[in-house]
């Protein structure tokens, strides 16, 4: 069992000339896709496929009907690169609270948690669209790890459809950081940065998180449509959801 309960915060700033900057607390879990499959989560409080006060749902997330999400995030892994066959795939995201759930991001990290040979990540937006971006990353001489990719799925509608994503992410010392930024035409657009603390995941941590991280799913939703708002109100230009914006739930 290797379920670990990751908190700290998400930190955003818009970098045009209507600048926005915000902070807030947030909690997400980590799983190897082996123990999702056995349901092996480490506490009484957290549930596969089933009702509890935290949950991991097929229905959130990347699946198919055959083996759920281990299956599907492992067979387009392989698609990718088939040397990675049998290689370990370490899922962090935010868990359902009461049965409430949304994952803005998710990430799959695909051979060792603090090197991985591919990390896949799993976007959605508030139009029920979902995406999976595939990076190969390389790795610095501090061992910061990046990669460049092209923005091709709708997630704001204060944001153009086009652009040019830097990633980087690093994990030493039971931390693990995760960086983006949105480039277009030229310039940095947006800055976001996920910066995150392990602990153990069991009845003890996760029972002190509901009283430090309460409602953490909850938030995130209301805290979008607050910075929307307040975009809004200083003058951002406000863009439809593209036809097709919305995806598929399955793989």
């Amino acid at each position: 069992m290797t379920g670990r309960l990751l908190m700290g915060n998400v930190w955003h700033r818009r970098d045009t000339g209507l600048q926005n900057e915000f902070r807030y607390r947030v909690l997400f879990v980590q799983f190897e896709l082996d123990d999702i499959r056995d349901k092996s989560l480490g506490s009484r409080f957290i549930s596969y496929n089933h009702q509890n006060i935290y949950g991991i749902n097929e229905s959130d997330h990347f699946s198919d009907e055959e083996g759920g999400i281990a299956s599907a995030v492992s067979r387009l892994a392989q698609a990718h690169s088939p040397s990675l066959r049998d290689a370990k795939i370490t899922m962090i995201t935010q868990p359902s609270f009461l049965g409430y759930v949304f994952n803005p991001v998710s990430f799959f990290l695909v051979g060792d948690r603090e090197s991985p040979d591919l990390v896949l990540v799993e976007v959605h937006n508030r139009v029920e669209g979902r995406h999976m971006y595939v990076l190969n990353p390389h790795q610095s001489a501090d061992g910061t790890l990046t990669a460049g990719f092209q923005k091709d799925f709708y997630v704001s509608p204060f944001l153009e459809d086009k652009g040019q994503y830097s990633f980087s992410m690093s994990a030493t010392n039971g931390q693990v950081s995760f960086g983006l930024v949105l480039n277009q035409k030229g310039r940095s657009v947006l800055s976001t940065r996920l910066e995150l603390k392990s602990r153990p995941l069991n009845d003890y941590y996760l029972l002190r998180a509901m009283g430090t991280h309460p409602f953490t799913p909850h938030k995130t939703v209301a805290a979008i449509y607050w910075q929307a708002l307040k975009l809004k109100l200083k003058g951002a230009r406000y863009r439809r959801a593209p036809r097709g914006a919305g995806g598929s739930t399955r793989a």
